[in-house]
């Protein structure tokens, strides 16, 4: 089976934050309390796979669902 390059690819947090939709700085939040999958190069860089951000999302989403709090 061939993957996607972009399964393949590891994104820094720029294109991660673009990809998720959030900031930046709301994604280095992520990574501090290791809510987030990501794998550090070196001391600083911080690298990210789309397959795991989504997979990520599909765990900690609501599955799409909107709620109200009208009655």
């Amino acid at each position: 089976m061939v993957q996607l390059e972009s399964d393949q690819h590891w994104w820094d947090i720029r294109k991660a934050a673009q990809y998720l939709s959030v900031s930046v700085a709301f994604l280095r939040k992520a990574v501090r309390t290791k809510s987030v999958p990501f794998v550090r190069v070196g001391s600083k860089a911080l690298r990210f796979r789309r397959i795991d951000l989504d997979r990520w999302l599909e765990a900690s989403g609501a599955g799409g669902e909107i709620t109200s709090s009208k009655n």
